[in-house]
């Protein structure tokens, strides 16, 4: 033993006046290390096994300080370890987990729950009056409790798309609020025969107080006349709405109780939030909600007629919630908003534990796009923070306008196929009644003639 231990010693000690070849074979070694541990980016799309739709905003999680989520499209991209584990979530489907150097290029996904069965819920719902309480709790308790975001909107009306990207942190219990943007981009791609002075993309824009919406607010500042799913609980639920209850097991054997809110044609008279909410039934943790927004109102000017009109939008909206630091947080979120043909769709993704480091903070008031321009653009923030993939639409604005700055060569081809560009010239002629218009919103009921 001795001499094994004499001559381990004489392997680590150079030679006399050998420090130099010592510590260059040194570093040549720790290179060599570093070489095999290098990040790869990895990518695939994400489907269902049995339809072949792509599955959007599904959960791709390797640790608290790397993951994203699937786009629109499905797709997903990460940098990551070769040896390091993907674990692909939705809730509805079975967890899939591969290492990254086995990752295929579509990765599909088998339904994974297991139906129970249908519930009456006679009188004041328990799990929902609990959940409401449980979450207006936390709140209050954790309401200075800040998360860091991503942040995309895109925007197509007709010749002209547009695309908004930004980094954000925002008080993030229950629901979003009090935005604060910390770098940001945006970039307008339109047809040439497009170009005009009155032609300024979203310009002015609150349409960010979408985020603030959710199945049980902590405030009601900006939505007035907005009924959520906490009413049911209240004395209102039986003439506003009509509840059904499932339960079921996912393939982590976690009771699932599914509770589906839909508004009666008594609340149509009323902006009223519905849509199914998924309840792990043990804990009480809100997990998701699939929800849209009936009877939302917002004011349109029209420059062209010099008056202003009210129109009613569709609003989609999906939530999904993380429990990491013992308050119920918004992890992600989506959002479609429509207007005949105007669409805006919207993405908020949780960076989790990522370290970033904020040069700039701006508050967001009435105008996101100022905010944006307000804080620029840090490179550096950029390049080393993974986000959501973008789709092919996207890209093709971020590449296509060369004032949108963008750290990485296109994973698409971003000319317009025939089809689209034929959507697009059929669409022109719209043009002149939206052009130059704005689309603030407006809280409540329009008034009364």
């Amino acid at each position: 033993m001795k001499n094994r231990i004499k001559i381990s010693t004489q392997l680590l000690s150079p030679p006399k006046g050998g420090w130099r070849v010592f510590l260059l074979l040194l570093l040549g070694f720790s290179c060599a290390v570093f070489a095999q541990e290098r990040l790869d980016s990895v990518s695939a799309v994400i489907r269902d096994a049995a339809t072949g739709e792509p599955v959007p905003y599904a959960n791709v999680y390797v640790s608290a300080t790397c993951g994203t989520i699937s786009n629109y499209d499905g797709e997903f991209s990460l940098r990551c370890l070769p040896s390091d584990v993907l674990r692909i979530s939705c809730i509805g489907y079975k967890k899939v987990s591969c290492k990254a150097s086995e990752l295929p290029a579509v990765v599909l996904m088998q339904s994974g729950s297991t139906m129970l069965r249908e519930l009456t819920v006679v009188g004041n719902d328990d799990m929902l009056y609990r959940l409401v309480r449980k979450m207006r709790k936390e709140a209050w308790k954790h309401r200075k409790a800040v998360g860091n975001y991503f942040f995309r909107l895109t925007t197509q009306y007709p010749g002209t798309d547009e695309l908004a990207e930004v980094f954000l942190s925002a008080k993030s219990c229950v629901q979003i609020r009090d935005l604060t943007f910390h770098s940001g981009n945006r970039g307008l791609l339109k047809e040439g025969m497009l170009e005009g002075p009155d032609l300024k993309g979203l310009g002015r824009t609150n349409l960010h107080v979408f985020l603030k919406l959710s199945p049980v607010l902590v405030n009601f500042d900006m939505w007035d006349f907005v009924l959520v799913p906490a009413d049911i609980v209240q004395s209102r639920k039986g003439k506003l709405y009509e509840v059904a209850n499932t339960e079921f097991i996912d393939a982590d054997s976690t009771k699932i109780r599914k509770i589906q809110a839909k508004g009666k044609p008594a609340a149509s008279s009323y902006p009223i939030l519905e849509g199914t909410l998924y309840v792990d039934v043990a804990q009480c943790r809100l997990l998701r909600f699939d929800g849209q927004m009936r009877g939302l109102y917002i004011r349109v000017y029209d420059n062209a007629r010099r008056r202003a009109y009210i129109d009613t939008i569709r609003y989609d909206m999906h939530v999904d919630y993380r429990y990491d630091h013992g308050f119920t947080e918004i992890a992600n979120m989506s959002g479609t908003v429509v207007r005949n043909d105007v669409k805006l769709r919207y993405l908020l993704f949780n960076l989790g534990e990522k370290e970033l480091t904020f040069r700039k903070a701006k508050r967001v008031g009435d105008d996101m796009m100022k905010a944006i321009d307000e804080v620029g653009y840090d490179s550096l923030l950029w390049a080393t923070t993974d986000i959501v993939k973008r789709t092919k639409l996207e890209e093709r604005i971020a590449f296509g306008d060369s004032t949108f700055f963008r750290s990485q060569k296109s994973n698409y081809d971003v000319a317009p196929t025939p089809q689209e560009a034929g959507a697009n010239a059929y669409l022109r002629e719209a043009l002149r009644q939206l052009k130059g218009n704005t689309m603030p919103l407006h809280r409540g009921l329009p008034p009364r003639n």
